[in-house]
């Protein structure tokens, strides 16, 4: 389901995220644990598209995301919800995760002659 082959990533000389892989299969849960600045926001903002890796691959579902802008990527189910930034803080988490699935629901609707509405 994602695969990340290589990834190098970081703030403009500063690399963050230097010869990251790793795999997760469809219904395996993955905890990425370290100390602060460790590179953890990192790499999920650079799988997110929220940041443009230097190198390597990130793959999700049979695409590859670097192709992608941060618009698109949502579109496929993969989304990041930051903790503590009060996003949408008169939510719920469970409300938040809903409007995030919110975008999935709109792909799916039918377009004109039943094409449909986005094509990725």
């Amino acid at each position: 389901m994602l695969k990340i082959r290589n990834l190098e990533a970081g703030y403009g000389k500063l690399r963050v995220l230097k010869n990251i892989s790793m795999h997760v299969d469809s219904g395996e849960i993955v905890t990425i644990i370290g100390a602060n600045g460790a590179g953890k926001t990192t790499l999920l903002s650079v799988i997110a598209g929220l940041l443009k890796p230097v190198g390597g691959e990130i793959d999700f579902k049979g695409r590859n995301l670097r192709t992608l802008s941060a618009s698109r990527i949502p579109a496929l189910g993969c989304v990041m919800v930051p903790e503590g930034r009060q996003v949408f803080s008169s939510m719920s988490v469970e409300e938040n995760l809903l409007l995030g699935g919110a975008c999935d629901k709109e792909r799916r609707k039918p377009g004109p002659a039943g094409t449909p509405a986005a094509a990725i």
